[in-house]
């Protein structure tokens, strides 16, 4: 149920943009009919609706997309439900949500392995956007990777790409059913503007010389939090002086408006067949026949108009139908907006009409920098910047002393939107040693019209600061980052209006991958907010396993997150210890989040805490580097079944191996169940209780164990 859950509220964030319940209503002036939308939903997905109820929704953005958004649920069962979006200038399916009940399978196991998925996933793709797919690439996605470890479906995104660059915010994402293979979830993002050629584009020393001049790193205490009971403590290090905005590849400019949402899709001028006729059951026939009750949006529109004034600089940004519950006050959502001003300033308004009556059911505006009272002036920036700093003068003048401003976007790395507030924000960092230490900081808001302090806010700890003694150069540092972090060419979201969602541009840019930059000031070394170094992002994969017995298992256990390579051996054929054995274990039972990661030395307690507590082993069996033998896996095993209480009970079990006599009563129980479930299988009618494993022999046991049934 919990999987369930998550599926439904990820479906439910990623489409939910896309449709509305309710029923269907007049149809508008667009190439393709609801009609022609049903068609090719049914035709491309081979949708059975025989007595589903049917119900659709239009939304239009007039610079991004205009979907028919079309909702089929078997009401009869109330075991399946289709929400299928189309773009209404072309007649391209741009998402599908596909719900069916969840079964729980006997086997942990999935009947498909990621592979497997992955050819079918590239086949619905191609299906769906066959020429789309064909400049698209599939890309790891370590977030995917978690996703379907702790679902029921496999998870995969396929990034457009030109010219060798990745364009990121265009992609197709497929999910698939792990046992069946049978489509879940589908979603595009497509940009159709001609992109940016990297011809034109600067040379990536260039790149760099600007980004050290425009964006840069300097020295600063940063705050590092290696155990959670104690205070942070305060380590010298390298990190972005002015946020990681990327930088226009053909103009050298900071790209400093950034938000990379991946919803909105543009128009396309690309038209599509008549598709062949499609059965059109009773319920959709129904909608479509009423469809003549609604009035279209320019009624709704000339209706709007009769009550309510749109400024000349105004446009109407969405109009969207909601058919209302059970099709009861249907009404058009009318939003208008005007462009910014030099000022910034903009204002929205918001009406509702009813779309069988015409009446007018909702109006509200509101307006960005409005002024407070007529004639009311606006402070400039620098006075209210004084204001702020007259405040703390008065409440926190000693701390104030050692602080230094910085702007928001110097601190964040780019504008935050949106920015509809009407007051100035102000921030002033702490500064020791003549060293800036952005994690405290003072905080003040102002008002843009009355100069009040609306906010205030300290951020300061009491904290020891390092000497700044030993660390290596700036320019050091500079090749050090550019080594290590992967600085290089990507087409990237820009909102050239601070406020303006709609008006999005791709552009090519050259970036950090990472947004944040922590580089230990003496070694040189990235490290993360617990101090340590961190890590190499690259996925490793094992050289040694080709041919081995155990290799398919083996995989199998990768597939499912449980093994994650940490080097490029596996080492199938060498003994099993201990501590090995017991951490993939207790990862086959981390059902929806992972163990987490030891902070001491032994990176293993976590793991031996939690077998301990499932009761896999006892503190008296905890022996890391012992040999794991064949008693011990099933002993280990068969309790992470919930088995043990029977198992233990040695008296009930009789022993058919030819070396029965070498099992002791305590384990004679283990044994038997776990060779007459297929987890640790005798040997030429023996069990060979003392045989120590290898750990090949684990993967094979592991996933024996996985295959069966989870409940008696």
């Amino acid at each position: 149920m919990k999987k369930m859950i998550a599926i439904v509220t990820v479906l439910a964030l990623m489409i939910g943009i896309f449709q509305v319940p309710g029923g269907v209503f007049a149809e508008e002036k667009t190439q393709i009919s609801l009609k022609q939308a049903i068609e090719i939903a049914k035709t491309t997905l081979n949708l059975k609706t025989d007595g589903f109820e049917f119900n659709s929704s239009y939304m239009e953005n007039q610079n991004g997309f205009n979907v028919w958004s079309l909702n089929w649920n078997n009401t009869k069962t109330n075991t399946e439900s289709i929400n299928v979006s189309v773009d209404s200038s072309n007649g391209e399916i741009v998402s599908v949500g596909w719900y069916t009940p969840y079964e729980q399978p006997k086997s942990r196991i999935p009947k498909h392995t990621k592979a497997e998925a992955l050819k079918a996933a590239e086949a619905w793709a191609a299906k769906l956007q066959g020429d789309k797919f064909k400049l698209t690439k599939v890309k790891e996605n370590p977030s995917h990777d978690y996703y379907s470890k702790y679902s029921d479906v496999y998870a995969f995104e396929f990034v457009r790409v030109q010219d060798g660059v990745e364009v990121a915010p265009n992609m197709m994402t497929v999910q698939l059913d792990k046992n069946t293979l049978n489509l879940r979830y589908f979603y595009m993002v497509w940009d159709n503007k001609a992109l940016p050629s990297k011809a034109k584009a600067i040379t990536l020393d260039k790149a760099k010389d600007l980004f050290k001049s425009k964006l840069g790193i300097e020295l600063t205490y940063n705050l590092i939090y290696n155990n959670p009971t104690t205070e942070p403590k305060a380590v010298l290090a390298y990190s972005l002086k002015k946020g990681n905005s990327p930088i226009d590849a053909i103009s050298g400019e900071l790209l400093t408006n950034m938000m990379r949402i991946y919803y909105a899709m543009d128009k396309v001028g690309a038209t599509v067949a008549q598709a062949e006729a499609v059965k059109v059951t009773p319920q959709e026939q129904s909608a479509l026949d009423n469809s003549s009750k609604y009035i279209s949006k320019e009624d709704a529109v000339k209706a709007a108009l009769k009550y309510i004034t749109i400024d000349s600089g105004m446009t109407l940004e969405r109009a969207n139908l909601y058919p209302g519950y059970h099709n009861i006050n249907a009404s058009w959502n009318l939003e208008w907006k005007s462009a910014a001003d030099k000022d910034g300033s903009y204002k929205y308004l918001n009406a509702q009409v009813d779309a069988i009556t015409k009446e007018l059911n909702h109006y509200s505006t509101y307006s960005y920098n409005e002024k407070i009272e007529k004639g009311a002036k606006l402070i400039e920036k620098e006075a209210a910047k004084k204001l702020a700093e007259d405040f703390l003068k008065k409440i926190q003048p000693e701390k104030f002393a050692k602080t230094e401003y910085r702007d928001s976007k110097d601190l964040y790395g780019y504008g935050i939107m949106p920015a509809y507030q009407n007051d100035y924000n102000f921030n002033f960092i702490r500064v020791e040693n003549g060293i800036p230490c952005p994690s405290n900081s003072l905080n003040v808001s102002v008002n843009q019209y009355t100069g009040q302090v609306i906010s205030y806010n300290a951020n300061w700890m009491n904290i020891e600061f390092p000497k700044p003694e030993n660390v290596i150069s700036l320019e050091k540092a500079y090749e050090t980052l550019f080594n290590k972090v992967k600085f290089a060419m990507e087409y990237t979201y820009h909102y050239p209006t601070m406020n303006d969602y709609d008006k999005k541009e791709l552009r090519l840019a050259y970036a950090l991958e990472n947004t944040t930059i922590m580089m230990d000031a003496k070694t040189g070394e990235m490290i993360g907010y617990d101090g340590n170094p961190v890590k190499p992002t690259e996925k490793l994969t094992y050289t040694d396993i080709k041919g081995n017995k155990a290799e398919d298992e083996i995989n199998v256990l990768i597939d499912m997150g449980i093994l994650v390579p940490e080097s490029t051996t596996f080492a199938p054929d060498a003994n099993m210890l201990q501590k090995n054995f017991i951490k993939l274990v207790v990862n086959s039972l981390q059902e929806y989040y992972p163990a987490p990661v030891a902070k001491d030395a032994n990176l293993y307690d976590n793991f031996y805490a939690e077998a301990i507590r499932r009761k896999l082993i006892t503190e008296a069996d905890k022996n890391p580097d012992a040999v794991i033998t064949r008693q011990d896996a099933a002993k280990i095993l068969v309790r992470a079944l919930n088995y043990g209480v029977i198992a233990e009970k040695g008296s009930m079990f009789a022993a058919n191996f030819k070396d029965a006599a070498s099992l002791t009563a305590a384990n004679k129980g283990y044994a038997v169940m776990a060779a007459e479930l297929g987890i640790v299988p005798a040997v030429d009618g023996s069990f060979l209780p003392a045989k120590a494993i290898t750990r090949g022999d684990a993967a094979e046991f592991i996933v024996n164990y996985l295959k069966c049934e989870t409940s008696l």
